[in-house]
Order: C-alpha cells, then structure tokens, then sequence
C-alpha cells in the first residue's frame, strides 16, 4: 500500500497585507506585507483508494524536510507506528538528505522513492561509473505522457544500478545503502524531449531504498503514478475548494477550515468509490457534477442535515430560498387538501 507525500502540496498560503493573522509569517524581508502559511498534505495513492492521511501546517520559514519530521513524527504516535501502515514513502527530490533517509528508513522502516537532487552531487560519480560499464542491462519500451497538454508516446530505456553508500556529513556520521535506477526518455524518432525553455530532460535518475530488480520497472512506475493524482487533487482542492483562502484571521479559523475541506475531500473520493456500485450513490454523484466547479466554500455557510440523512452545504441564500419552495408547496398541497392557510402553517410550525 503505497503512500505519497506529493510535493506541490507543500504550498505556500499567501495573504497579502496579512500581518494580523495569527501564526502567519513575512515571506521575505522585502515582501510588502505579504504573510502566509506553509502547507504539507500526505496522500495515499493507491488504486481506487486516493484519501488525505495526514498534514500540517507550518510556518514560510520553515523547510520542507522539517515540516515532513514533524508531520511522521505526529503520525507515527497518534496513528500507530508508520512501519506498520505506511510502506512506502514517494517524495519529491527537494526532500533530500542521507539523515533524512536513515530516518525514513532505519529508524520508522518505510522504504522511499525520491530524485537524485541534482547532477553536482558526489554520488553522480558512482553512478556515471556504473553507467559506463560495458555489460550495463538496459530494457527498453514505450510509454505515453503528456507534452505540453497533449498525449504523446515515448521510448524508455531502463537500468538499475547496484548499491551506493551514502554517509552523512553530521555526527554521527549516519549510512545508507541506496538504489539508482536510471531512465533514458526519447521521442519516438529518438529526439531528446526538452522543457518549454529548449532544457534536455531526457534523463531521470531515481533514488530508492527498495530493491529494484534488474531494471527497475516498478520503481520508475511507483514515481510516474504520482503526476496525475498531482495535477488532478490538487487542481481540485486549489480551484474548486480553495485551500488557499483563509476563512479567520485565527489560526485556529485557517486550520479548521482547512480539516474540514480535507474531509469532504475524502469523502468524496469514498462516495465515488462507492457509486460504481450502488446506483443510487452514482444518481447523487451525478446531480453533484451538475452543479458544476461553482461549489467551493468560500465566506459563511450553513451545514444542513436531512431527515433522510443527506447533508449539504448551503449559503444563508440558498437556504432560505429552499426553504420558500417548501413553504409553498407544503402551502399548495394543503389547500388542494380543502384545508386553510391558517392550518397548514399551524402544522408547520408543529413540526
């Protein structure tokens, strides 16, 4: 059961001119008021099962590899130890560091996925070496992305490395023992695939405590899994539920909305789950897309609960313009009834 830790959900919460929020922090010296909040989301991506399991909220000063100790610290005692329900941990490369490595892995026995950071690193060195043996396997096929908006195949040619030691620069002098798997990516008529600024990003170096295999499939597999459940849970909680916007200058104000989003995420995600087999879930889901991305909770709202059990987030209008449609046709079927006006406001209000 793989868990993400997706990096674009380290997001900062921006408030211009918010110097009386609580908690929040400058976002630089020069920033003209400015003020805001660094966000950490823990995301499981396992198939049919994608749900917020953890986050935090820190402060713009703080980096993403504390927030990330302070996150699977508070999780490893309110949830269990992580050995036991979190298996494996995919991190962008800014979450780097052989300390945090051992931590992940000697000390809360979860394996990671990550990048190797950069190209100027000392363990480019070991794997330039191994790259150039003569005997190196390579397996190759194809697969298809997205360039720029649109789908598009591409060649890939794939190869694990065998370990590399990794010691850390801090007492005590911490090791590691990690696996490269190294990816060549091409165009279908061999051309380099290059960024929107001419960059060659044909080669993708992954870092892993898992044992890969001989070419390291599932380890580059495990990696590509995480871009569309990216793009796709965070555009939805960004535009559609507006994580970003504050509802309180408290910091409790800005926490509790924020929980109370991530649960309705989740329970979205269950409700769809469910409705591939319950009929009347997948009528609901469909009235809800009808609706369009016009839901979001944004300024006052009145959470009303049904006496058949559904529950719905309304603004102070909606609400009483629902409850005008009741009051008339209640109205109506009463006075169709032979009843007065008079009766059927006094069983109203008995009810």
């Amino acid at each position: 059961m793989p868990w993400q830790l997706l990096e674009r959900w380290l997001c900062p919460i921006v408030i211009p001119y918010g110097q009386g929020y609580e908690g929040a922090h400058p976002m630089s010296e020069n920033s003209e008021g400015a003020y805001g909040y660094k966000l950490l989301v823990l995301l499981n991506i396992q198939d049919d099962c994608e749900l917020i399991v953890g986050y935090i909220l820190g402060g713009l000063p703080e980096s993403e590899i504390t927030l990330l100790r302070r996150l699977l610290a508070r999780l490893d005692k309110t949830m269990g130890p992580l050995r036991e329900w979190l298996k494996i941990l995919l991190m962008d490369r800014g979450y780097w560091g052989t300390d945090l490595f051992c931590e992940l892995n000697q000390d809360y026995g979860i394996d990671f996925v990550s990048r190797v950071r950069d190209q100027k690193m000392d363990v480019n060195g070991s794997i330039q070496r191994q790259l150039e043996e003569a005997d190196r396997p390579w397996t190759e096929f194809e697969e298809e992305r997205q360039f720029s908006g649109r789908k598009e195949t591409q060649k890939v040619r794939l190869t694990a490395l065998r370990p590399i030691t990794l010691i850390s620069d801090e007492t005590p002098h911490r090791q590691i023992a990690v696996h490269i798997v190294v990816a060549h990516q091409s165009h279908l008529d061999d051309s380099p695939i290059r960024d929107k600024n001419g960059k060659d990003i044909s080669r993708t170096d992954y870092i892993t405590s898992l044992k890969p295999g001989l070419y390291g499939v599932k380890v580059r597999s495990f990696y590509r899994g995480r871009w569309g459940i990216e793009n796709q849970g965070f555009r939805s909680l960004s535009q559609t539920w507006d994580i970003d916007r504050p509802a309180g200058h408290s910091y409790g104000a800005v926490l509790a909305r924020l929980v109370f989003v991530f649960m309705i995420y989740n329970a979205r995600h269950l409700f769809e789950k469910q409705s591939r087999y319950r009929p009347d879930y997948a009528e609901q889901l469909r009235q809800m897309r009808s609706y369009g991305p016009g839901i979001c909770l944004v300024g006052a709202t009145i959470i009303a609960l049904t006496a058949a059990g559904f529950c719905g987030v309304f603004t102070a209008r909606e609400l009483l313009q629902l409850h005008k449609q009741r009051l008339q046709k209640a109205i109506q079927r009463g006075l169709a009834a032979g009843r007065s006006v008079e009766e059927v406001m006094r069983e109203l209000d008995s009810h």
